[in-house]
């Protein structure tokens, strides 16, 4: 694979204290902020007692204030992160634009079996992420965001590192890069989140980039045996709904956004590419009849190109190039009991190039006669007050033999 130590800025360190992992820096979006509360009223009386008049206040009792979104809290609060999440483990082969051995793995949450934790700290602007999940070899515990230099955004000179999906709408930055050690030379966290309230109120949609490698020999000199770990999740994390509020009756219909990270390589039967990750953004809409306990999913993206070191990769080099639209649909059931939420499956996925603007299939329906038999699935849940917004997470795996194509992703809706 080609080397992209070169391409990551040397970043301005500080440390941080507490507890945790100690994220040093990289930075300029500022936290969420709480809402005003409410002002009390004054009002007078007259009273009477043996012909005497007298007069007095009493202070109304203030009201308390409604809260601007699920991040408006007044405590260190936590929320659990649905989502999927995967890793590529890479040992350079030493030879430009080889790729050596590789580990793939990944894994999509399910309501009662989260991908982990988002908490955040209000006084003091605080984010701490854990994603832990062993199908996947992800284990980030206690990743701290704390200093003010590591909220960054694009533009100027301090960008958030290669790999991070650019310019995402309404969406905040930020990045750490941990202390180095005897195993990993650099170790560079990026987390992003939309700000709730911009298309949903009690849930958001998030990512996050881990780049790290560990220098088994100089991996400057672009030599052999120099190992890099890759990982990319997307998920959901909000508040949410109380079992009792959620709908036992009725329809609705919930739009949203969509973010998924993708990995692929359809060169493993030819030319034998490296693996590259690519990043897909969009839409949601999900219809429920909750008369039913039915529902269904679109899901319409658009494919980002796939960066390398902070190099673009060419479409020639890649299966899906960028530009092309995705689309799946699918259906399921809710189940409160057994699953906390809704399942489901996709009927159909694909990519739609964009030079030719036909769809091309990238999974067939799990089927041990077909020699394309793919696997997917859904897993969301409810969020808010009376189940007004909805979040998850799915999973698409690419059923064509010789083949790595793995979509992880999570959707988010407000009801109409």
């Amino acid at each position: 694979m080609r080397k992209w130590f070169a391409a990551l800025p040397l970043l301005a360190l500080a440390a941080c204290g507490g507890g945790g992992t100690d994220a040093q820096t990289a930075g300029s979006i500022a936290p969420p902020t709480g809402s005003t509360g409410g002002t009390g009223s004054t009002g007078g009386g007259t009273g009477g007692n043996g012909g005497g008049v007298g007069g007095g206040t009493s202070t109304a009792p203030t009201p308390t204030p409604t809260a601007a979104n699920f991040l408006d809290v007044g405590a260190t609060t936590s929320f659990q992160a649905l989502g999927g999440l995967h890793a590529l483990n890479v040992t350079e082969s030493g030879v430009e634009g080889v790729e050596g051995p590789v580990l793939y793995a990944g894994n999509s949450a399910t309501v009662r079996a989260p991908s982990g934790q988002v908490s955040y700290n209000p006084r003091d602007g605080i984010f701490t992420i854990t994603l832990a999940d062993s199908a996947a070899n992800v284990n980030l515990t206690d990743y701290r965001f704390q200093d003010p230099a590591h909220r960054t955004d694009y533009g100027g000179v301090a960008n958030p590192q290669w790999g991070t999906p650019t310019n995402l709408t309404d969406f905040n930055y930020l990045e750490g890069v941990g202390p180095a050690s005897s195993t990993e030379r650099v170790d560079a966290v990026t987390f992003f989140y939309q700000r709730p309230g911009s298309q949903t109120k009690y849930v958001s949609l998030a990512g996050y980039v881990r780049n790290a490698f560990s220098p088994t020999s100089n991996p400057l000199a672009n030599t052999a045996q120099s190992e890099s770990i890759f990982e990319r999740g997307a998920f959901v994390f909000g508040e949410a709904t109380g079992r009792t509020q959620i709908p036992l009756s009725g329809q609705a219909t919930f739009t949203g956004g969509m973010l998924a990270t993708m990995v692929s390589n359809t060169s493993l039967d030819s030319a034998r590419f490296p693996t590259y990750f690519q990043w897909i953004t969009g839409t949601s809409e999900l219809k429920f009849d909750f008369t039913a306990s039915t529902m269904s999913i679109l899901l319409n993206g658009t494919v980002s190109a796939a960066n390398y070191g902070g190099q673009i990769i060419g479409d020639s080099f890649v299966g899906v190039p960028s530009g092309a639209t995705f689309t799946a649909e699918g259906s399921g059931k809710i189940d409160l009991t057994r699953t906390g939420g809704f399942t489901g499956a996709f009927a159909s996925a694909s990519f739609s190039r964009s030079t030719s603007g036909q769809p091309v299939p990238i999974f067939a329906p799990v089927n041990a006669g077909n020699s394309t038999a793919g696997a997917n699935s859904i897993d969301g849940g409810f969020y808010g007050p009376n189940a007004v917004n909805v979040g998850g997470s799915f999973r698409i795996v690419g059923g064509v033999p010789d083949q790595r194509v793995d979509i992880l992703g999570a959707f988010t809706g407000a009801k109409k």
